[in-house]
């Protein structure tokens, strides 16, 4: 029982897999095509905007309170009289802030050198606030070298990388949590999300393998995570996960906080960042929100695309707020093979062309509401190369079926020989080719003996076996590839013979003959032979002006008549006569 259902379904699938090879084949073809535009990098950009816009088409995230910005703006600066951010700016600001008891400051200003007046007392702040966090730049790039942090801070252990990755369009879509260096220092960010969550009794997990805060895991970025193609995934990156464009966190200027302007309680048990948010800041970051209005890109500052980190860590740990994560590489292949090969199903489907073109539409937004969807629970899925492969797909599943369809039409879908019109269009052919090279051309015709009576005594099933035997014989029998054999007819069959002289068409047709006589096929309605048998008429020719290819043919069949009327199971050869 289990071998006939095991039989069955084996039956089943290979039926299935000859049905749909042209969509098999068309959707593994794309999908071996899309792995090398998109391992050659032709997709990273299409797929890093796709990814921007998938970001900004998220729901409106509310501001996360819990971080507080104090920026020196361009008319602070103004008020200053001073076109840089003294240390006694600084020092009344944190002044300030240190009276309501924050939970952690972080000053995203460089202060490695003293920037007077005002120092010795900014040094005094800094020894005497134990939740204060500095940064230093520790990776040198093309913009600058390594910038060290305040030797007060630093010997204090209380500096935190402030670095920034973009990626090769110049956004940030990335955030480090521990820069590559050596020993590992962590940035500035996390440093200070840490501080705030230290309060909560939240540390990081020294047992896990990758960092885990609480019961969340922050998995380290890969080089060809998502739509990246060897990107630089050194140090410990993540990738970012931002509450929106600008205004996503409360900012006081520095000059309200420095003039005493601001509520009792705005930064008590918060993180506040320190930063310069004026238009001439030498830290403003391109994101995914940046274009997000359709003008010109509008950059973030600094200290707010810190804010954007931090909040994203604290929020994934308190809120449970998702993480952007890519799918294994094997999952999005799969995605995109899976995509590829309902593609191609869909183009050979036998409905019409608008019929196809509307389900590969439907196909491509189902596909990008899929992928939409995923990303507002944390998972990244590219959707271009999705896209791209449906529409490549759709193609070539299309040409597939157009070619199936062209040689359907121009087959027999009984005998699978060429049909009356295939076989037409070869004999022109041939025929001007042999007037060219002066030539014989040679044409058999066959008719299978009592063929009524035989579909009368066995039925049309048996009848239809009987042809497929027959032209089977027929191909057998004639044994160059130049040669042309087709269904001429009901149970009528024609070969054409190139470059060959009636003597050598009537030795072909003798073996026809022959063949289809040995195979000794019962026919109890035949009043010559108890088997199935063939009259042929043969008829060979140099062809020139005296005669046309319907003439010639007409003279095969007559050829065909005289073997009927000379007892049938017989070849008759009919040259042709100017006069005739």
């Amino acid at each position: 029982m289990a071998s006939k259902v095991l039989s069955h379904v084996t039956m089943l699938g290979q039926k299935w897999l000859f049905q749909y090879r042209g969509a098999l084949l068309s959707g593994i073809t794309t999908a071996g095509c899309i792995f090398a535009i998109r391992s050659i990098g032709l997709l990273q950009i299409l797929e890093l905007s796709a990814f921007d816009r998938f970001i900004q088409l998220r729901p409106t995230e509310p501001r996360d309170d819990r971080i507080v910005l104090v920026g020196f703006t361009e008319s602070d600066l103004q008020k200053l009289n001073n076109s840089h951010i003294s240390d006694h700016a600084v020092a009344t600001v944190l002044d300030r802030i240190r009276e309501q008891k924050p939970r952690a400051i972080g000053l995203d200003l460089y202060r490695n050198l003293a920037t007077q007046p005002g120092h010795n007392r900014l040094k005094h702040l800094f020894q005497t606030t134990p939740n204060l966090i500095g940064i230093e730049k520790v990776i040198g790039n093309e913009q600058g070298d390594a910038v060290p942090g305040n030797p007060v801070l630093a010997l204090s252990e209380r500096i935190g990388a402030s670095d920034i990755i973009a990626d090769i369009d110049g956004r940030v879509r990335r955030a480090f949590l521990f820069p590559s260096t050596d020993p590992p220092i962590e940035s500035f960010s996390l440093r200070l999300a840490l501080e705030y969550l230290a309060i909560q009794g939240i540390s990081p997990n020294p047992n896990a393998s990758v960092l885990q805060l609480d019961e969340v895991k922050f998995l380290p970025f890969s080089p060809n995570a998502g739509g990246y193609l060897n990107a630089d995934a050194g140090g410990y990156q993540v990738l970012l996960n931002p509450r929106g464009n600008k205004g996503k966190f409360r900012m006081i200027s520095a000059w309200d906080v420095m003039q005493g302007n601001i509520p009792p309680t705005i930064f008590r048990d918060r993180i506040v960042l320190i930063g310069d948010v004026s238009a001439g800041a030498s830290d403003l970051f391109f994101t995914s929100y940046s274009s997000a209005s359709g003008s010109s890109p509008q950059p973030m500052s600094g200290v707010e695309l810190h804010a954007n980190i931090i909040s994203q860590i604290i929020s994934a740990v308190l809120d449970r707020r998702v993480l952007i994560q890519p799918l294994p590489e094997w999952a999005e292949w799969s995605f995109i093979l899976g995509l590829t090969t309902i593609s191609a199903w869909l183009s050979v489907r036998r409905d019409s062309f608008f019929s196809k073109m509307g389900w590969t539409v439907c196909l491509i937004i189902s596909s990008v509401a899929t992928c939409y969807g995923l990303m507002l629970v944390g998972w990244w899925v590219p959707i271009v190369p999705g896209a791209v492969a449906i529409g490549m797909a759709a193609m070539i599943g299309m040409t597939i079926e157009a070619q199936r369809l062209n040689i359907l039409s121009m087959q027999d879908s009984l005998t699978q020989l060429a049909n009356r019109r295939s076989f037409d269009e070869a004999l022109g052919r041939e025929w001007e080719r042999a007037w060219r090279s002066h030539s014989p051309l040679a044409v058999i015709l066959c008719d299978v003996d009592y063929f009524k009576r035989y579909n009368d005594t066995y039925g049309h099933a048996s009848g239809d076996d009987c042809l497929r035997k027959v032209s089977a014989a027929i191909c057998r029998s004639v044994k160059r590839s130049v040669d042309i054999t087709a269904r001429y007819g009901g149970e009528e069959f024609i070969v054409l013979l190139p470059n060959t002289n009636a003597k050598g068409a009537v030795i072909v047709a003798e073996r026809i003959r022959s063949e289809v006589e040995s195979m000794q096929l019962e026919h109890s309605g035949s009043q010559i032979s108890p088997f199935v048998t063939l009259s042929l008429g043969v008829s060979s020719i140099v062809p020139s002006s005296s005669i046309t290819p319907k003439v010639w043919i007409e003279v095969a069949d007559m050829g065909l008549y005289e073997a009927k009327q000379a007892g049938r199971n017989c070849v008759v050869l009919k040259e042709f006569i100017s006069d005739l």
